[in-house]
């Protein structure tokens, strides 16, 4: 009987063994996976830019945000969170990591104006809690993909001009109706403006290639605001009165 005895023990604790081991795998698997905090985040932005002596005190030894005030430079805070970036004139170039960006989970606006950004236009409807995006005065260029903003329904400012953009402007802009601010000016754009739901406090898309008929919901705009380095035959169609 004693043989036995020993036996059962032993299953009972092969058994135990075996409890322990699965909840401690599925423990592992229930356990949150935590983002990237702000300010690792914002190290991580650093890393992909290029002449980023600007930036100097954004360090791993230091917190970015104390309440509502920011220790790091360019930066604006508000309870403790990332709000937005001003990161204007300094020089700044190289790969914008928009996927760092889109960590910082209360970033409402960035502007990166006046720097020395080119390529392609980064992904930036990752970044679908924007209010605000400024991008003047860089060196971006090439044709902006019809989609670029799809899904930014809450964007109200949008600054591209003073670039190198090319192509017909993204038809995705036309959907964004909470847009009050657009800027598109000093660009290459070429073929018509689309029809945009928005009602526009401030509008220009003057000194492209833009032709065919001014859409409607565009018809109550200064001229001003499509003159300069565009085709005649959109020219002409200012004088055109709309019902």
């Amino acid at each position: 009987m004693a043989p036995r005895h020993r036996r059962t023990n032993k299953n009972n604790h092969d058994i135990v063994e075996k409890s322990l081991f699965f909840l401690l795998i599925i423990s592992l698997h229930l356990v949150p996976s935590w983002g990237l905090t702000d300010s690792e985040s914002l190290l991580k932005f650093k890393a992909s830019l290029a002449n980023a002596k600007a930036l100097a005190d954004w360090a791993d030894n230091s917190v970015v945000c104390d309440g509502d005030s920011a220790n790091w430079i360019g930066v604006i805070c508000d309870e403790g969170l990332v709000l937005g970036l001003q990161l204007e004139k300094m020089g700044l170039g190289g790969k914008i990591d928009v996927d760092s960006l889109a960590e910082l989970e209360e970033l409402k606006t960035v502007s990166l104006m006046d720097n020395a950004f080119d390529g392609p236009l980064p992904d930036f409807k990752k970044l679908g809690g924007l209010r605000a995006l400024y991008l003047s005065n860089n060196q971006f260029s090439g044709e902006i993909p019809a989609d670029a903003f799809q899904g930014m329904t809450k964007l109200k400012k949008l600054y591209l001009s003073g670039n190198k953009f090319t192509g017909e402007i993204p038809s995705s802009l036309a959907g964004l109706s909470k847009l009050t601010n657009l800027r598109l000016e000093q660009n290459e754009f070429t073929g018509r403006l689309p029809e945009f739901t928005a009602k526009f406090e401030d509008f220009n898309a003057s000194d492209n290639k833009l032709e065919g008929p001014i859409p409607a919901s565009l018809a109550n705009l200064d001229p001003s605001a499509f003159s300069g380095k565009i085709s005649s035959v959109f020219l002409n169609m200012l004088n055109v009165s709309f019902p």
